[in-house]
């Protein structure tokens, strides 16, 4: 697998007005027939961020966690918010639009060729789609798998990026056919916690202090967020700090101990045993293998 950076390649990938980037172009296949990876990437959308094509030369999917905006595919509208799930084959023309008052956090992959996985789900079918999924932690966890394994450069990464992204599709396609009736009330407890916690992760730091700031029974809120996340709000909140941290990481010229501070941990040997937890590498080993 070979990989280059955003700044290694042009901007024809990648779109501008992004902060917290982890992008990564592995290049377009010399067979268009052949299920591979060409990009992946997480970013956060800047005010004016806009991505305007007439066509790409590969299927992509895009999943939107925070923030909202606006995706037109083939000239159809769709509102984006968090759960908003989009894809679109080669030749498709689509706008994305970021709400400035909410920017948006979204990850994407393109890929081309076709693959047991994308036959299982009328969705990836379709020369456009869209859908609003009520949980996607686990689409999340499979993207960020997919970064870390990219990034990770090894003689089986490419294979372990391949197979994930299958899972990924598998998953995109179980939670389309099963997705439940909402439950009004309990749901939109989740949705609201969901969001205070997506955009104030980096000074929060227990459930107690989420529970307070939102108005809940620490017990009734644990119930709640298990429910639809099937994760308790605190192991939540670790992750989205972890996956900040990657990201700051990722950049050049930023001591660990600056970025545990800034993530509000006491001390850097916390930071450090937290993130080996999290990622099975320590910080440092994380930069060095990502170089």
């Amino acid at each position: 697998m070979y990989i280059v950076s955003k700044m290694q390649k042009s901007h024809i990938h990648f779109a501008d007005l992004v902060a917290d980037a982890r992008q990564f172009f592995l290049g377009l296949p010399k067979n268009e027939h052949l299920f591979n990876i060409v990009s992946v990437g997480c970013e956060r959308c800047l005010p004016g961020y806009t991505v305007d094509r007439a066509r790409v030369s590969f299927s992509v999917m895009e999943l939107v966690v925070e923030g909202q905006g606006k995706v037109v595919l083939d000239g159809v509208d769709h509102p984006l918010s968090p759960g908003s799930l989009f894809f679109y084959q080669k030749g498709v023309s689509h706008r994305i639009e970021n709400y400035n008052r909410r920017p948006m956090l979204k990850y994407f992959i393109a890929f081309s060729g076709k693959d047991y996985a994308v036959s299982q789900s009328n969705f990836f079918l379709m020369e456009s789609a869209f859908v609003r999924l009520q949980n996607f932690l686990e689409l999340s966890e499979l993207f960020e798998l997919i970064l870390l394994n990219t990034a990770n450069k090894s003689l089986v990464s490419g294979e372990i990026c391949i197979n994930l992204l299958r899972v990924l599709l598998l998953k995109v396609a179980e939670k389309i056919n099963s997705q439940p009736a909402r439950e009004s009330r309990a749901w939109s407890t989740y949705e609201r916690v969901l969001l205070h916690l997506r955009e104030n992760y980096l000074r929060l730091e227990s459930m107690n202090q989420l529970a307070k700031e939102t108005h809940l029974d620490p017990a009734y809120l644990s119930r709640v967020f298990k429910h639809f996340h099937k994760e308790p709000p605190y192991g939540c909140l670790v992750r989205m700090k972890m996956e900040h941290a990657a990201s700051l990481l990722l950049k050049s010229g930023r001591l660990v101990k600056e970025i545990a501070y800034e993530l509000g941990f006491e001390n850097p040997y916390h930071f450090s045993r937290t993130f080996k937890k999290f990622y099975g590498v320590s910080p440092a080993g994380f930069i060095h293998r990502s170089v």
